[in-house]
């Protein structure tokens, strides 16, 4: 996948029936790995300004090699999260990959800030079956704590067994198709539809496209504000225009935060004992 032109502002288990309909959705995604996007009923797509909450905590992870990439997004000050093959772009480990936020209001792919940024913890990501695709996350260090300046989205509490989330869904991300557009692409409004067939896969009708990988999927919670219920892993059986309704056989997949949640908390309590101050050599601490 080729990832966005980016650059910096100035100044700055199922049997049966049910599981013929699972492999044949597998395999419409394996037919179709480079193609368009899926798109249901409407595009509901909207450009919104990129420094407003919570649009302003994500941002793009892009393969300095390559120039491939897609979506990322802060979970801490100085952490972010996007899926593994856009982390590791065709399975690569080693390779530098920047993260750029801050989009311009004015100027298209254009990003005031970035930072250079290394995976310290991901799933068992494969790409040719469903346990794999639920491993399709990975969290990434930066050498700049850019969470200090564009906040950082917080992650829900779902439960692994029922991982469907009920309520109206944002996405949020920056295709490829509208590169030629400021600010950050966003649609409210699309729902969860189905999950399975592993724990953690959860079909939606949100609008997916390339470039949107990685990207957050968000829920709104009375008295809890917006809450990161999932990323944008990938879409099944892939076709341009859009579709009439939505089906298993074109499934828009999201990787439920179950999946990579108790990473996230993990890395993040790693670096705050590594934040405290650590006894002078030679003495106990008190």
């Amino acid at each position: 996948m080729t990832g966005p032109t980016v650059g910096l502002a100035r100044g700055s288990r199922v049997a049966g029936p049910a599981r013929l309909r699972w492999l044949g959705a597998l395999a419409g995604c394996l037919l179709a790995l480079a193609a368009q996007a899926n798109v249901f009923v409407e595009d509901r797509r909207q450009q919104q300004d990129a420094a407003q909450p919570p649009w302003r905590s994500v941002g793009v992870l892009r393969d300095a090699r390559s120039g491939a990439g897609g979506t990322a997004f802060l979970v801490g000050s100085c952490h972010v999260v996007s899926a593994q093959h856009v982390a590791r772009p065709k399975g690569r480990t080693g390779q530098v990959i920047e993260f750029f936020i801050g989009a311009d209001p004015a100027q298209p792919r254009r990003f005031a800030s970035r930072s250079r940024a290394r995976v310290v913890a991901a799933g068992r990501f494969a790409a040719r079956h469903y346990e794999g695709m639920a491993g399709d996350w990975a969290v990434l260090r930066l050498d700049s704590c850019l969470g200090t300046r564009y906040g950082f989205l917080r992650l829900a509490r779902v439960p692994v067994q029922s991982p469907m989330p009920q309520g109206d869904l944002a996405v949020a991300g920056f295709p490829h198709s509208r590169a030629h557009l400021p600010g950050i692409t966003v649609e409210r409004g699309c729902k969860a539809r189905d999950h399975g067939p592993v724990s953690g896969l959860v079909g939606v009708d949100c609008a997916f496209e390339s470039g949107m990988s990685g990207g957050p999927i968000l829920e709104y919670q009375p008295g809890r504000g917006w809450r990161v219920v999932g990323l944008v892993q990938q879409s099944l059986g892939s076709v341009a225009g859009i579709l009439e309704d939505y089906s298993m056989v074109h499934r828009n997949q999201m990787l439920s935060v179950s999946a990579f949640r108790p990473a996230v908390e993990q890395v993040l309590r790693e670096q705050a004992w590594r934040a405290l101050p650590q006894p002078a050599p030679g003495r106990s601490p008190t």
